[in-house]
């Protein structure tokens, strides 16, 4: 006789709208629930663990207050239907392709493999970046509507499963709440800043900066920021005691009891205001909250470093190329030290500020470099955008041409109309369609080019460059 064996029952959830769903496998745990997968690629379910009845109803009335929200535009897996009763939870969407931040994090390394490899293999400087601008401009536009993100960890940003992207997405929302009323204190172990740690702060806009620093660094280097060797060598007390902020972080200039020598140096990225934005949250912010970066200047620091990076054709690496380098004749890959690659165009913004009509001294029009420099390489092309000051940097600006660069030679696209110009010497020339610019061409003349941004007989920008 065949004994038979029973299949696992199915378990099923309704939304309040009526919608059946399938609880599949789990995606990932937090203190306050669980995530799973449906039968619907793009549609997860989470699940309210506490059992206890008071728990469950203030929740439930945050998440119904959390749907009512504006939250268009961000990306967030942000609730979109609670669960019907007896089940307490809520219907979210999330993108197909994604996985948590925290698999990245705990990549191993092969035998015999270097960090650098592992690195290099997971997406580079480049991806991380992007992951980290994309991470940025979500928690920038949340904060400027008064929200908080609150218990911000690598188990709750989810990014491409592929090294070649850098979607990145926030789930499990269901910490956000107005700055104002955040009675809140959850927070992941080794991300939480340091006063909620202690219990002398409920969560605000300032732990976030907090938690988005720790995994920047902890990201961009494979470090946690305050695990050193103190930490590693010593028993757990002193890894809490680092946690509450009562000991140095590893790059602190006053005190190298808990440097670190192992995984990759702050060097990969020293050519930029990150060393410095780091310092400034894990030193003075340490103590006091309000010292520490906002995104808004975290999202402006990486946006100039995803514009000076250059592939390197030996390793596929990517290297920051030093603000003042204007050539790249004599650099080298930070990995393989590879030549960079020579054949890059460089873009340098420069803003002209009209002479003065009014005034009765004689004087020139004033052009002025901004600082901003933009690399492009063979085979990829950008956009030329004026990146707005630091208070909106998360606005998609209007002024851009788009530039790609073939085996055929430089493309510009205009993509703002009747306000673009030409220039090379003292010809100029309305830019109203596609222009294209030969390899024969490249180095035949000494003037270099210039797309002006606006009008002529007003102050603007241009974008000067070489060909």
């Amino acid at each position: 006789m065949t004994a038979k064996t029973s299949a696992r029952p199915k378990r099923m959830v309704q939304d309040t709208k009526g919608s059946i769903y399938e609880l599949c496998e789990e995606l990932s745990r937090g203190g306050q629930g669980i995530v799973y997968h449906t039968q619907y690629p793009q549609v997860l379910i989470k699940g309210f663990t506490n059992k206890d009845p008071q728990a469950r109803r203030r929740w439930q009335k945050h998440i119904a207050w959390l749907i009512r929200q504006d939250l268009a535009g961000l990306k967030l897996a942000r609730p979109l239907s609670p669960l019907a009763e007896p089940r307490c939870g809520y219907v979210m969407e999330l993108m197909d392709g994604l996985e948590p931040l925290q698999r990245l994090l705990e990549s191993y390394v092969e035998a015999g493999e270097e960090a650098s490899a592992d690195y290099l293999r997971q997406g580079g400087l480049r991806r991380r970046v992007r992951i980290l601008c994309q991470l940025a401009r979500t928690l920038n536009q949340l904060h400027a509507r008064g929200m908080l993100y609150g218990d911000l960890s690598p188990s709750n940003i989810f990014v491409s499963d592929d090294s070649a992207h850098a979607e990145t997405w926030l789930i499990d929302c269901d910490n956000i709440s107005l700055e104002s009323h955040s009675g809140l204190s959850l927070h992941t172990v080794d991300y939480g800043a340091p006063e909620v740690v202690r219990g002398d702060s409920l969560l605000s806009s300032l732990t976030d900066a907090w938690s988005f620093a720790v995994i920047a660094y902890q990201l961009l280097t494979h470090n946690h920021p305050f695990k050193g060797d103190l930490i590693s060598d010593c028993e757990p007390e002193e890894e809490d005691a680092a946690l509450r902020g009562e000991r140095p972080w590893i790059h602190d200039p006053h005190d190298d009891a808990n440097a670190c020598f192992i995984n990759l140096p702050i060097q990969l990225i020293e050519h930029s205001k990150l060393p410095a934005l780091f310092a400034r949250c894990f030193e003075q912010g340490r103590d006091n909250p309000a010292e520490r970066p906002g995104m808004a200047e975290w999202l402006e620091a990486l946006s100039e470093i995803d514009e000076r990076l250059i592939a390197c054709n030996g390793c596929g690496g990517s290297t920051l190329v030093p603000q003042e380098i204007n050539s790249l004749d004599d650099q080298c890959c930070f990995f393989c030290d590879t030549p960079l690659d020579s054949t890059a165009v460089l873009f340098e913004e420069f803003v002209v500020q009209l002479k003065d009509e009014d005034s009765q001294e004689a004087a020139d029009d004033v052009e002025m470099a901004t600082g901003r420099k933009v690399w492009l390489q063979l085979g990829a092309d950008l956009e030329l955008k004026r990146l707005m000051p630091t208070f909106s940097y998360d606005r998609w600006p209007a002024d851009h041409i788009r530039v790609e660069f073939t085996e055929k030679g430089l493309g510009i696209y205009p993509l703002l109309e009747g306000r673009l110009t030409l220039q090379r010497g003292q010809t100029k020339k309305a830019l109203e369609v596609y222009q294209g610019l030969k390899h024969s061409l490249r180095g035949q003349h000494a003037e270099p080019y210039r797309v002006h941004v606006g009008d002529l007989d007003a102050s603007h920008i241009f974008w000067q460059f070489r060909w």
